[in-house]
């Protein structure tokens, strides 16, 4: 079976206007294609990492096609108590090591697929034919359920915008609807916008510059999770100011410490070269200082995407549990 890459949005600022285009709600979760065929279906993530045994509530989307074979572009999300998407919630069912645990997670956390697209249909791909072809031939083949849902497209985008910003979502996706399917973003025809979002974050090391606080390193709480503890996500220098760094400079002799508080999560353990090469330079210190950290989006391995420190706060680690914060 060849995998299909993924078409993905470009970042903008502004809005894409006009008839040609459709606007839909950027859904905060783990990017999931769906391969159904002769009854069964295998879900890969936008990197090409298998997932099917993950999602087990998933296994009835081959009886809600009315097709033998497809294959579907969507969102795998959770809502949180607030009947919001959390990524924070995605990610733990991403990060389970035993899929034996499955079920019951699934019961715990369970989630929706949202579908945005059609590229195969009756062993025939279709990515070359225009999104709006696509589009209705999605809700023409797939039936909706509980636990799966197409997601609605519609004519104004500022409109759409101002109402995630009220909601506290993520963004929106603006796609032109003549727009074959292309891989990664080599393309002319989607478009992402984004609210800036906002995390309490703890500080559990830092990098020097001739011999000064450069970056932090970040980390939240890692609750709800069969492994406990601290969950790494990331490096930030940008919006590190002198105050900080004096700050730092201050409490470095008293908090500094040789060892590591990470345990690295199952999809940061598969990029762990890399990860371990991030922290060659760490002065690791204890976790307790906490800061609040702006960005734009998450990686699917949980990385803070364009970090932005805001400034150190007297909130306890404890607090520091992944709540995300729209500005």
């Amino acid at each position: 079976m060849d995998l299909i890459e993924p078409m993905e949005p470009i970042l903008t600022e502004k809005i894409p206007e006009g008839s040609n285009f459709v606007h839909q709600v950027k859904w905060d979760g783990i990017r999931g294609l769906c391969y159904v065929n002769k009854g069964e279906v295998r879900i890969f993530t936008k990197k090409g990492r298998e997932r099917t045994g993950f999602y087990p509530e998933l296994s009835d989307l081959p009886r809600l096609l009315k097709c033998r074979e497809a294959v579907l572009d969507g969102e795998i999300i959770i809502l949180n108590d607030e009947m919001r998407p959390s990524f924070q919630l995605s990610l733990i069912r991403e990060r389970v090591t035993n899929l034996k645990n499955a079920d019951y997670y699934a019961r715990k956390y369970p989630v929706h697929y949202i579908a945005f697209d059609l590229l195969s249909l009756d062993d025939k791909r279709i990515t070359h034919l225009p999104l709006s072809e696509r589009s209705l031939l999605l809700k023409k083949n797939l039936t909706v359920s509980a636990s799966v849902a197409i997601t609605d497209d519609f004519s104004d985008g500022n409109r759409l915008f101002a109402l995630m910003k009220k909601k506290g979502w993520e963004g929106i996706v603006s796609k032109d609807i003549s727009s074959p399917y292309l891989p990664g973003k080599n393309h002319r025809y989607w478009y992402k916008k984004k609210l800036t979002r906002r995390i309490l974050a703890i500080v559990a090391g830092l990098t020097l510059k001739d011999r000064r606080p450069n970056s932090l390193v970040l980390a939240i709480q890692r609750k709800g999770e069969a492994r406990k503890g601290l969950s790494y996500i990331g490096k930030a220098s940008i919006g590190l100011n002198q105050d900080n760094i004096s700050l730092l400079e201050k409490h470095i002799p008293d908090l500094k410490t040789r060892e590591s508080p990470f345990k690295l999560s199952e999809e940061q353990d598969q990029n762990a070269h890399k990860i371990k090469k991030e922290f060659r330079d760490v002065v690791w210190i204890y976790p307790v200082l906490t800061v609040w950290v702006s960005f734009l989006e998450w990686t699917d391995d949980g990385i803070l995407r364009s970090p932005r420190i805001s400034g150190f706060t007297s909130l306890g680690p404890d607090e520091a549990d992944g709540r995300e914060f729209i500005d």
